[in-house]
């Protein structure tokens, strides 16, 4: 379990959930770092996710928190753990010349923050998002594949996708991989990475 950050915690309740975490985890109730899964109220069991390195949130808490005050912006943080990682959103009145064109300020700030994170803690990287920008993109990008996938399985043949970037392409092809009668390839033409999605 030591190289593990995650794990979930299942109860009657969110409340039974978190007395199991510190019973059975040994985290101290006031450095307890989790996100809740399932509120136990529509479905059994509750679930949350537990952060096994609670100090590894309070890094980023303190690199982030300082980075933003030097900048002076208001903002709050989302720390959610996920992936063997953490995904961090930044909520905060206009963003958008942080975000940059296409997210490549994004990108970078995310360059740098996991480069200062890395001296504290050196097997430690975060995602790192602002108002949402990145999840919204996957969104977009998600529906554009299922459009295709449709166009597919009606049409029996195979079709060619956007030119997609090796992140783009990770996140498509863990979100097609659970999609039955079909199959899915890339294709590289010089520089770009081309997707392709077949018929079974």
């Amino acid at each position: 379990m030591e190289h593990e950050r995650f794990v979930d915690v299942t109860g009657n309740s969110i409340e039974e959930c978190i007395e199991k975490a510190i019973n059975e985890l040994g985290i101290e109730k006031h450095r307890l770092r989790f996100i809740v899964l399932n509120d136990g109220i529509q479905a059994k069991p509750a679930k949350i996710r537990v952060c096994l390195k609670p100090e590894e949130v309070e890094t980023i808490e303190d690199v982030l928190k300082k980075f933003f005050g030097y900048i002076d912006i208001r903002h709050e943080l989302e720390i959610i753990p996920r992936d063997k990682r953490y995904s961090i959103n930044v909520n905060m009145k206009d963003p958008y010349w942080l975000i940059g064109k296409g997210g490549q300020n994004l990108d970078n700030l995310e360059y740098i923050l996991n480069l200062i994170i890395r001296r504290k803690l050196p097997d430690l990287s975060v995602r790192l998002d602002i108002n949402n920008f990145r999840k919204r993109k996957e969104e977009v990008l998600k529906n554009k594949a299922l459009a295709v996938v449709a166009r597919v399985k009606e049409l029996k043949k195979e079709m060619r996708f956007d030119p997609v970037n090796e992140e783009e392409w990770r996140i498509l092809r863990d979100f097609l991989k659970d999609i039955k009668d079909i199959k899915f390839y890339s294709v590289k033409e010089e520089d770009k990475t081309i997707l392709v999605i077949a018929p079974k």
